[in-house]
């Protein structure tokens, strides 16, 4: 990973279907959100993770670029969903040089890849059940994934300050993530990332993403994807058009949706629970693209029994008077791992 000290800092958030970017600058310790941007991505550019057309996807972020009057050139990018292995390990006491040995004796045995097909790094994240254990963050992500982005970067002219996970951006966006659930909704799949004492204890992916609920919209009454996308966020899908049956029916199916997260989060927490007798959680978040459906955070809150929010990657800065603060607040769950890359900086969380 390379580092570079720089007050302006871009967060580039490349995800199945679309791109997002936040430039922060800094202020007297201060981030101050300088500019953003959201933009659509053909089909056919990214598939299960890898970038199958380069040039398409450099073109898509430089028009980005240039349509969010972004000029700073320090980049840290994000590996996640498909193409990223993270596992909480625990380990006796040891020095940093010791573990990285222990580590590196045993990969094989900790990460599902072919061996020398990917990179890796860890971080100590805090002590393990004794004071003679500490707790260790082992990431992982293929090889041909993490260069195709640096190539996509570097060939803009763009400089890399580092590469992060998905989990560990968004932590960053959160007042109070210490005992919590994350459920990062993208275009294809959902994130979920169980925090405890500041550390992302589990990672684990869902196949359910926001274009399953609007795909449902489409089958059931006949729509184009992007008439069903706008439908499916608007306060509610019923219409005169429609009849009650296939209005009902939408929301049954939708439901049926919202039920098979909620089940893997609670198998996830009571998963950990069980393992770890004194942890707790006190909240669930939901952020990413399909965060916004209507709602969302009101039926998995009363799924899960626990405080939900949508989440609001916006609380920790400052933003400038001339934006649209309307449309920024609607974007804002899609922004949040773009915030929270660029709230790196070139410190190592």
């Amino acid at each position: 990973m390379i580092w570079k000290n720089s007050s302006e800092i871009i967060g580039i958030d490349i995800g199945a279907s679309s791109i997002k970017i936040a430039e922060i600058s800094w202020q007297n310790n201060t981030p101050i959100l300088k500019s953003f941007g959201i933009k659509k991505l053909a089909d056919n550019i990214i598939e299960d993770g890898l970038i199958i057309d380069n040039q398409q996807l450099m073109n898509t972020l430089k028009e980005l670029l240039i349509a969010s009057h972004i000029n700073s050139k320090s980049v840290v990018i994000a590996v996640g969903g498909g193409s990223m292995f993270a596992r909480e390990l625990i380990f006796p006491m040891m020095s940093k040089e010791e573990l990285k040995e222990a580590i590196k004796w045993d990969l094989d045995k900790y990460i599902p890849y072919t061996p020398a097909s990917y990179y890796y790094d860890f971080s100590i994240v805090g002590n393990g059940m004794t004071e003679k254990e500490i707790k260790v963050l082992l990431v992982a992500s293929p090889i041909e994934n993490v260069n195709q982005i640096i190539s996509v970067i570097k060939s803009l002219g763009l400089i890399l300050i580092a590469i992060d996970i998905e989990p560990l951006a968004l932590y960053r966006t959160v007042i109070d993530a210490k005992q919590s659930i994350v459920i990062d909704i993208g275009a294809l799949l959902s994130q979920v990332t169980l925090f405890q004492n500041d550390s992302p204890a589990i990672i684990r992916n869902i196949p359910i993403g926001g274009n399953h609920f609007t795909q449902i919209i489409m089958k059931k009454l006949g729509l184009a994807f992007q008439e069903a996308e706008e439908m499916k966020h608007q306060q509610s899908i019923h219409s005169q058009i429609y009849t009650d049956s296939e209005y009902k029916e939408v929301q049954r199916q939708m439901d049926v949706l919202v039920s098979e997260i909620t089940h893997d989060v609670q198998r996830t927490a009571e998963y950990y629970q069980q393992e770890h007798a004194n942890s707790m959680i006190d909240k669930v978040l939901i952020t990413g693209g399909g965060a916004n459906l209507q709602h969302l955070v009101h039926t998995v809150s009363k799924k899960l029994h626990i405080t939900t929010i949508l989440h609001n990657p916006l609380e920790k800065l400052t933003i400038p008077i001339t934006f649209d603060k309307t449309y920024l607040q609607q974007v804002a769950p899609q922004l949040s791992i773009a915030i929270g890359l660029a709230l790196r900086g070139d410190n190592k969380w």
